[in-house]
């Protein structure tokens, strides 16, 4: 797949400081066009990584404008669509949605219709559904780490529930780390989520599918059915 990243200095849009006429030019500029906060390799909010991952799936050519790049566009943007957030989607040079509008459409095969009108030479097939989430008790877990001691076993509690318990060797992932996951990981590697009762970890896991990983785990019952039947000596809370 193919896409470019525009900046705010490039082509026509650059020739009128009228932020609407700038608007006006990069969404001429291509049949599928994205406003985002960052580029496709390194988006800077979630929204945007969606965005991006949605069009990655269709396979399809689109270009991006990084409005943290230009406030005036950033601000204009939303008026231009009567949209108040980023990442807004463009297809020939119609706005179609922000996020979770695209997704919908992606998932009922609207968003596919709209880009065979905009590439009529492609063709386009369906994104594969997000693979289920693997939910294995603790015992299961802890062999499955021990046999693959690479694997990564991703914490979403935050410091003070670690304080009381924690298994060894998990990591706590915050905003940082799993925007980190999304944008640079390789989709194909095992991810082990876990929290207190499993409840906040499938949350994660079921995330992370819909970005695209293929091998995520949630650990069933938590760190607190750990302790039970894995290691007894972590406190129970």
């Amino acid at each position: 797949m193919k896409f470019n990243v525009v900046s705010n200095d490039d082509g026509e849009a650059a020739a009128s400081n009228d932020p609407k006429s700038q608007i006006e030019s990069l969404v001429s500029s291509a049949p599928v066009f994205l406003f985002m906060k960052g580029s496709p390799d390194a988006p800077q909010c979630g929204f945007s990584s969606r965005v991006i991952e949605t069009l990655r799936g269709w396979n399809v050519p689109f270009e991006t404008f990084n409005v943290l790049s230009d406030e005036g566009i950033r601000d204009g943007i939303k008026e231009y669509a009567n949209w108040p957030t980023i990442p807004q989607l463009y297809v020939n040079k119609e706005f179609v949605g922000g996020c979770d509008i695209i997704e919908e459409m992606s998932g009922n095969g609207e968003l596919g219709e709209l880009f065979k009108e905009a590439h009529p030479n492609l063709e386009f097939t369906p994104p594969p559904p997000p693979v289920e989430v693997q939910n294995l008790p603790p015992e299961d877990i802890a062999e499955l780490l021990k046999k693959q001691p690479d694997i990564p076993l991703l914490d979403v509690r935050g410091p003070e529930e670690r304080a009381i318990a924690c298994v060894a060797g998990a990591r706590m992932i915050d905003q940082a780390l799993a925007q980190e996951i999304v944008n640079s990981w390789d989709p194909n590697i095992p991810l082990v989520f876990m929290c207190h009762k499993g409840g906040r970890s499938l949350q994660a896991a079921q995330y992370f599918t819909q970005q695209g990983f293929q091998n995520v785990y949630n650990v069933v019952g938590g760190i607190d059915a750990w302790s039970l039947t894995v290691d007894s000596e972590i406190p129970r809370y």
